[in-house]
């Protein structure tokens, strides 16, 4: 919305594609987390340790010491992102230190609600607001669907396609989630896979992937010092004549060579 300000008129018109680009990440983004939640929390339990674990009645596998850990960070990234303005300082006399060069002095003078990047007539933000919004929409919907909603709830057994005698092993795992992924960016790498047979009475699945550039950029690099390295290295016997060949040849050379 911005991007009428700028006056490089390249960098307008990649505004667009950075804008695409950084939408795409975030669905990507959105997709994996949704994906990870799936493989951690949905599905029947795989392994023997884990339905003793459940029989048992347990809920997590963390303990209350490792959910504080991540709890305090999830605290810091929400203070973060709700008061930016307090921060600003500090950050821009790191950018200034590093770079030379910082914020603008309006930007500087940005209050605890609100958040100044380049001039408040052009933009500004206010986190405070936008949670307040948030909430108020959030309420109000809920109170609406609780308010015509018919509140019937209804429990029954997921789709089994029509063969419910479902098990763990017929369940996706993290790398069928994962496979969609694998097939956008497979041309930017190297796979090898190997797929069992409908009939293998023990099939295994096998998946390597590697770095495509490896083999096209850095692997001949490697192989080609590896071999003037070799060559090299013929002149290291380890011997004392050989070395003292080397010296004799030497003083040949200067002789001849310099006078």
């Amino acid at each position: 919305m911005q991007a009428p300000l700028l006056a490089h008129g390249v960098i307008r018109s990649l505004l667009p594609l950075f804008a695409a680009t950084l939408a795409l990440a975030g669905a990507l983004t959105a997709m994996c987390f949704v994906k990870v939640y799936g493989v951690a929390f949905l599905g029947q339990v795989r392994t023997p340790r884990h339905a003793t674990h459940a029989a048992a009645g347990a809920t997590a596998d963390c303990s209350g010491a490792e959910r504080l850990g991540m709890a305090w960070l999830a605290a810091g990234c929400f203070v973060l992102g709700l008061f930016p303005a307090t921060f600003l300082l500090p950050l821009n006399r790191i950018c200034v230190a590093l770079l030379g060069s910082g914020l603008p002095e309006r930007a500087l003078e940005s209050s605890w609600l609100w958040l100044i990047p380049t001039a408040p007539e052009q933009a500004s933000y206010s986190p405070v607001i936008f949670l307040a919004v948030i909430v108020a929409v959030t309420g109000i919907t809920f109170l609406l669907v609780r308010r015509f909603y018919h509140g019937r709830v209804r429990h029954a057994d997921p789709w089994d396609c029509g063969y419910p005698e479902q098990t763990a092993r017929m369940q996706d795992t993290a790398d069928a989630f994962g496979q969609p992924i694998r097939h956008v960016f497979g041309p930017l790498y190297r796979m090898t896979r190997h797929l069992p047979a409908p009939d293998d009475a023990a099939p295994r699945y096998f998946l390597k992937i590697e770095d495509r550039h490896w083999y096209l950029l850095y692997l001949p690099i490697a192989r080609l010092t590896e071999f003037v390295s070799s060559r090299i290295g013929l002149l290291q016997r380890g011997r004392i004549s050989v070395y003292l060949l080397y010296s004799f040849l030497t003083l040949i050379a200067l002789l001849v060579f310099v006078r």
